[in-house]
């Protein structure tokens, strides 16, 4: 490299087509060892970085803003800068003369220069991701998350609590009194016996339905601060995670279709938990901006001076500033729902991620310390064995395993891990879909896994939410309501082969009469027969 602006255009084209040729062996880094996929991704995205940097010094240069590009152009040719006519061989030497130059001054200890090539690139983006410090031990590498922290906020924030307490206590003493019908709600043994079954929420039941913001009433939402920051917390957490596992996803993109839905929804007030505007609530004051709990701490709250101060005040306003208090309420509402609606989306996002660590601190819980050691070291050994090669076998062998498998069709693997021929996938039907709704719309691929599925666990699961026994009757059955339908058919059914003494017993009177049994006892007590 040189002075010249044209040698510094060549370098940037140059770099950026060995950025390219870095990046396609990082992506055959990522399919040979999928343990070390984050750390592909922040390769990749350091590459993108960098050509990025290289693209924009190319545009600057074409753009020639300073004229030196052109002044390099006319040297070429011979044209000199005081305009006199020059020789194209005396710029040719001036050009060496300057090349050689630069080459005496920066030249380390006067030995050959670094080569920038593919590989040059492909090792310096490994070596600046940092991945082994951006995650906790919790979430081992994006593959969990670890969200603890705003667990605990959320089981602080105290209206929260104190209606997940309420709740638990009213279920009690409904199921108490079904028992004692004389039982009180103020009934000492109702708080002794639900201080023995009141447990308090745990980090799993949490990470299931945290999402699920409108099962909070909205006294608990309206105003609160501390509701306020775990929202935030929650979003920047969720935003954040899948900014270190995924660097290349368009995150400002995601955030502006979140927007651009939301405020669809908002307009058709579509959003769970938000169709009636606070101030339309029963228990919402509108002169002190409170929403309240219960009818008796309202009712209170409007006998202080407090209270009466700020009706006064209410009532000296011009018809607009009541209506800018109400529009004032409103953007509190859409301000609340906005950071629900986005907490939402990312829960979505990530919900497989989210999925994997209830199922890991599940299986946490039901092992053994030794199982857990176990575990440990199966998972050091596989990265061992990732991290591995085959000394024995050729390099060409090598490569040809560690190939991706051409699949254009997307056809099934077989046993050799190859996709099948296409002619078995037709004969089975492998690429006709069977949707069933019992099972929550999952999707089937073929004739024969479509009708295994009817004794298999999702669907048996789905039977039994909708609290309809999987018999042989309900085979062939996909949708909920032919199900439902079906079920009710069946128990009419029964109901009518039923063995009822009352209707299927004959009896006989002293004139010959045939009656049912049930008549006969009617005649026999009124003394006719």
């Amino acid at each position: 490299m040189s002075f010249s602006v044209l040698e510094q255009l060549r370098s940037a084209h140059e770099d950026m087509e060995n950025i390219e040729k870095a990046m396609s062996l990082v992506m055959m880094d990522k399919h040979k060892n999928v343990s070390s996929a984050v750390a592909v991704e922040h390769a990749l995205h350091h590459l993108v970085q960098t050509a990025q940097a290289k693209a924009s010094t190319a545009i600057d240069i074409y753009q020639d803003k300073d004229g030196m590009r052109t002044d390099d152009i006319n040297s070429l040719a011979g044209q000199r800068a005081d305009k006199k006519q020059g020789d194209v061989w005396t710029s040719f030497y001036d050009k060496v003369k300057e090349v050689k130059d630069y080459h005496r001054r920066f030249t380390i200890n006067q030995g050959l220069p670094e080569l920038q090539n593919a590989e040059w690139f492909y090792h310096r983006a490994f070596e600046a991701e940092r991945t082994d410090t951006l995650f906790s031990g919790e979430e081992d590498l994006g593959k969990r998350v670890d969200m603890h922290e705003h667990f605990t906020k959320y089981i602080n924030i105290k209206k929260i609590t104190a209606n997940r307490r309420g709740k638990a206590r009213e279920a009690l003493f409904a199921r108490m009194k079904k028992k004692s019908p004389d039982l009180q709600p103020d009934d000492p043994s109702v708080d002794e016996q639900f201080n023995k079954e009141f447990s308090e929420l745990d980090y799993i039941e949490w990470l299931k339905s945290f999402d699920q913001f409108h099962d909070i009433p909205r006294y608990c939402k309206y105003k609160e601060k501390p509701y306020t920051d775990y929202l935030n917390g929650i979003i920047d957490y969720l935003r954040g995670l899948l900014l270190r596992t995924q660097p290349m996803v368009g995150v400002e993109k995601l955030e502006q279709q979140f927007d651009k839905e939301f405020e669809e929804r908002w307009s058709d007030r579509s959003i769970p938990g938000w169709q009636d505007p606070t101030h339309k609530e029963a228990l919402f004051c509108l002169p002190s901006n409170r929403l309240f709990n219960n009818k008796s701490v309202m009712e209170s709250h409007k006998t202080g001076k407090q209270y009466k101060k700020k009706v006064d005040e209410m009532q000296k306003m011009s018809f607009e500033d009541q209506k800018k208090l109400i529009d004032a309420v409103n953007e509190e509402d859409k301000r609340i729902a906005t950071l629900e609606s986005r907490a939402a989306k990312w829960h979505d996002l990530l919900a497989d991620t989210i999925t994997e660590t209830v199922q890991h601190l599940q299986k946490k819980q039901s092992q053994t310390a030794e199982e857990m050691e176990a575990d440990k070291e199966d998972e050091s050994d596989v990265d061992d064995d990732d991290d591995g090669v085959d000394v024995n076998g050729s390099d060409m062998e090598a490569d040809a395993e560690d190939r991706p498998i051409y699949n254009p069709l997307n056809l099934p693997l077989g046993w050799d891990g190859k996709p099948i021929p296409f002619w078995l996938y037709k004969l089975h039907g492998l690429g006709i879909e069977y949707k069933c709704e019992i099972c929550g719309n999952y999707s089937y691929w073929g004739r024969r896994a479509f009708e295994r599925h009817f004794q298999e666990w999702r669907h048996a699961f789905g039977m039994r939410c909708l609290k309809i026994p999987n018999t042989s009757h309900f085979k062939e059955i996909t949708k909920i309501e032919d199900a439902i339908t079906l079920y009710e058919k069946l128990k009419k059914d029964a109901e009518e082969q039923t063995f009822r003494p009352d209707q299927d017993v004959e009896c006989e009177d002293i004139q010959g009469n045939v009656m049912s049994q049930r008549a006969f006892e009617d005649l026999r007590r009124q003394g006719l027969v």
